[in-house]
């Protein structure tokens, strides 16, 4: 069995208590509510679950490493000190991205090329190559957080945005992002025993993230992940995941769904991408 691991879901500010409660469902442990996300304990294979099943996470994230720091040699020696060949090699793109709170270093900046330089020279140390940078289309992210003195450094599971759930294709005009549908739908309280008319519906992302819930159709059951380009990637275990959640789709349960709109081209994007999902 994988030992626990940490990881930590991003989300919108106010679903901190709503992704706790997913999570909890994939089985986490730990939950512990932080503004702007959740720290959780499990295995890998419920790290997959979340990315597959969370309808209101952002991005899922595995910590790999949390020290203290008090400048950007400490910084350094830390990042180069995380054997990151066992994941990814040369060959990949990378980007590392860096927040910060209470962070005694003057440059956010310089600590994200710090970062990044002992990335490439522990992987050139290992492997005789170095990874290149890619900030558009990076096959692997790393992101990490400095505190006052802490440092804690994450692999991206997720890859895209989990809000991305794979089969929007034309997203019309000012269109709302599926987790945030899917949060408003939650924080209101709906229930597919409960009837839903959205009025002014666009694109029809809250009514399609309500059918979607209705049929019990995993958001992330149409796009790939992050994770699956790691050298640590269970695919066994993924694929037992993925059948589990196509064998409790139920796309005949009712449900009385309403969407309607005066722009009749989105109305109609919004049936063809409905009739993709469900």
């Amino acid at each position: 069995m994988t030992a626990a691991q940490a990881f930590f879901a991003i989300c919108p500010r106010g679903l901190e208590e709503l992704v706790a409660q997913e999570l909890r469902t994939c089985a986490a442990s730990g939950c512990t509510i932080e503004p702007g996300g959740v720290a959780f304990a499990g295995s890998l294979r419920v790290a997959y679950a979340a990315n597959l099943q969370s309808r209101l996470a952002s991005r899922i994230l595995w910590r790999v490493l949390r020290g203290a720091y008090a400048d950007e040699d400490d910084v350094y020696e830390a990042a180069r000190s995380v054997a990151w060949e066992q994941w990814f090699g040369a060959n990949e793109l990378l980007r590392v991205d860096v927040t910060a709170t209470r962070t005694p270093l003057r440059s956010r900046e310089f600590a994200t090329l710090r970062i990044k330089d002992a990335i490439v020279d522990r992987l050139r140390e290992k492997t005789g190559a170095r990874p290149s940078i890619d900030r558009a289309r990076p096959d692997v992210r790393v992101f990490a957080h400095l505190g006052a003195d802490q440092l804690d450094l994450y692999l991206d599971l997720s890859g895209e945005a989990l809000f991305k759930r794979g089969w929007r294709a034309d997203k019309g005009e000012a269109p709302l992002k599926e987790n945030l549908a899917a949060g408003l739908l939650a924080l209101g309280g709906w229930t597919p025993a409960l009837p839903l008319l959205d009025p002014f519906c666009g694109s029809g992302t809250i009514a399609i993230e309500a059918a979607a819930i209705c049929a019990r159709c995993p958001p992330g059951l149409a796009r790939r992940f992050a994770f699956e380009r790691l050298r640590t990637f269970e695919r066994a275990t993924w694929q037992e995941l993925v059948a589990e959640a196509r064998a409790g789709i139920d796309a005949t349960a009712p449900a009385l769904i309403v969407g309607s709109d005066i722009s009749t081209q989105v109305v109609e994007l919004a049936r063809l991408v409905l009739r993709a999902v469900c």
